[in-house]
């Protein structure tokens, strides 16, 4: 059964036992990922670290916030950078979360959010856009975390830490040539946005101590820090701004959209190329990305994009071709650029197709052996060139990524019946039915 395109988000399953529930939605995106970590890059610097040491997750919310949980795991909401005015901003934001982090502090958390990869089946984003509906047993749900817990457990803060992290994400910032004043006008900006005090909602001011406080802390720190004022970076405000303005489509009602980005810059062609799909409009948002490739032909993102919107309607040769320029353009791939690839690929139905999908599909996994949705997709692959027992293996990785245990025994049972021996997928598939056979007997 074919499975049709996804929405820049990604809801993990994710069984934290609360009793109270929301949804959080986890959003994934090539463009959104790589310009992060480009900034914490520059962050770590004289710290000694790699930003792939850290990881980095976006929730897609109206409601600025941005938390650590244990470990060295982020949290950024995207109103976050909607509201941010310059990068400056959004990494003096990074900055004090990775003071955070870098300073050991103590967070009082019931189950660590580490466990997320453990028990996640990702519904990952294919470029920006499109719902995944798909066959029924792929057990797609969206992950359910208490909004509590985020405010009690994840997010908890003392006034000592908070204080500190403030304080180090000024040295932070300071000495790799950001302007720590920055994030105090970010929390000026919080300021005048008046978000209420009693509000219940997860926001920035619900999980740190009162603004004036932080601007008090953080001044102190810069008068400390005399040479910390850096011109931008261009190609960084460049980057931002474009990034900012596709948020802003996806994340924003229509309408405000179209007013906020009116004119015919990249910008706006960007910002209102994927409001308009999700209107329906898809000949407008076709007609912005053309004209956004015309003027910069070598942004691979905007050929993700266009390859998103052709596959949405059923254009599978150039959303393909599309989507092989971007991964031949990009400065850093990751997963779900050779993921969607795969998936593109599968959907000519063609022993060829199906197999070039396979190779694809195995670099995705190799970059993210916990990507379930990839494991899926190869399991289709394999199914679709008639290896069913490479199918039943991959299914297996599958399931057992879900924590799916009971399903995941069976078709690993199944794929040792027939799978080659002394094969890597031989010897993966008996270490998963050992696991699986004492994790089962256990219940």
């Amino acid at each position: 059964m074919k499975c049709s395109t996804f929405l820049l988000k990604t809801l993990f399953l994710l069984n934290l036992f609360f009793s109270q529930v929301s949804a959080l939605e986890i959003i994934r995106d090539t463009e959104l990922e790589q310009f992060t970590y480009d900034i914490v890059s520059n962050l770590l610097k004289s710290e000694n670290l790699e930003a792939e040491e850290f990881n980095i997750y976006f929730v897609k919310s109206n409601q600025i916030n941005a938390f650590v949980t244990g470990g060295k795991n982020i949290f950024i909401n995207t109103e976050t950078l909607i509201q941010a005015d310059d990068y400056r901003e959004f990494a003096a934001v990074i900055g004090h979360e990775l003071a955070h982090i870098v300073g050991g502090h103590i967070f009082n958390t019931s189950l660590e959010i580490s466990n997320l990869s453990d028990k996640a089946l990702p519904i990952y984003l294919l470029g920006i856009i499109g719902l995944m509906t798909g066959s029924a047993d792929t057990g797609l749900v969206g992950v359910m975390v208490g909004q509590a817990s985020v405010n009690d457990g994840f997010a908890y803060y003392s006034r000592t830490q908070e204080a500190s992290a403030d304080q180090a994400a000024v040295s932070i910032l300071c000495k790799n040539g950001i302007d720590g004043i920055f994030l105090i006008k970010f929390l000026n900006k919080l300021e005048k946005l008046e978000i209420s005090k009693t509000n219940n909602r997860q926001n920035y001011r619900s999980t740190h101590p009162s603004t004036k406080n932080r601007i008090t802390w953080i001044s102190s720190s810069l008068e400390n820090n005399k040479n910390c004022e850096f011109e931008a970076d261009r190609s960084l405000e460049d980057r931002f701004e474009l990034l900012k303005a596709k948020l802003h489509g996806f994340t924003q009602p229509y309408n405000e959209t179209e007013a906020v980005y009116g004119s015919s810059k990249d910008v706006d062609l960007y910002a209102t190329a994927v409001s308009n799909y999700f209107r329906g409009n898809h000949s407008k948002s076709i007609s912005n990305m053309k004209e956004l490739i015309k003027r910069n032909p070598t942004n691979p993102f905007y050929k993700e994009l266009i390859g998103e919107i052709l596959f949405a309607n059923g254009d599978y040769k150039n959303a393909t071709n599309y989507q092989k320029e971007a991964i031949n353009q990009i400065g850093k791939v990751n997963d779900l650029y050779f993921m969607i690839l795969g998936n593109y690929l599968l959907n000519f139905e063609s022993f060829d197709h199906a197999n070039e999908a396979i190779t694809y599909l195995k670099k995705s996994i190799s970059l993210n052996q916990k990507n379930a949705y990839a494991w899926y997709l190869l399991s289709r692959a394999y199914g679709q060139i008639g290896l069913i027992p490479l199918a039943n293996y991959a299914t297996a990785e599958r399931y057992f990524l879900t924590n799916e245990r009971e399903l995941s025994y069976e078709f690993a049972a199944k794929a040792l019946k027939y799978i080659e021996e002394n094969t890597p997928e031989w010897y993966r598939t008996n270490d998963l039915i050992e696991i699986l056979s004492k994790d089962i007997s256990n219940r």
